[in-house]
């Protein structure tokens, strides 16, 4: 992974295969995909990987878990060599910091509503569905 500075952000690279966000762990950072692609995929480092969804050009990645603390829920792997534009925690909270209180309720119930349809899409392997129970 390569890193320079533009402006407040830096610009990096990834080849295919480096993992941007882990599952399970805390966010320091959000990506702006600028070229390439990546993989969005729940337990990518278990026996059971799930690809959930691919991404490229202008899309943002990691920014839930650093707009409200809670850990990726997802991990993210580079599909082919990849830039992106970096932003920190601290630069990423100071937008947050600078919002409108009432956006910022709003954004808030988004990502708590969106956290919810992942669980609910994408239960964790090993969670017992009782309805299947004996079929």
């Amino acid at each position: 992974m390569g890193m320079n500075s533009q402006g407040d952000y830096k610009r990096v690279t990834f080849d295919k295969g480096d993992v941007l966000l882990r599952e399970g762990e805390n966010g320091e950072k959000v990506y702006l995909i600028l070229k390439g692609s990546v993989d969005v995929c729940k337990g990518y480092f278990g026996d059971a990987p799930r690809s959930i969804a691919s991404l490229g050009k202008g899309n943002v990645v990691g920014e839930l878990a650093l707009f409200d603390g809670s850990p990726h829920v997802a991990t993210v792997v580079a599909a082919e060599p990849t830039e992106a534009s970096a932003m920190s925690r601290k630069e990423f909270q100071q937008m947050v910091d600078d919002m409108d209180p009432v956006m910022k309720g709003i954004v808030g119930m988004m990502v708590l509503r969106l956290r919810q349809v992942v669980q609910e899409l994408l239960p964790e392997r090993g969670d017992v569905d009782w309805a299947d129970w004996g079929k």
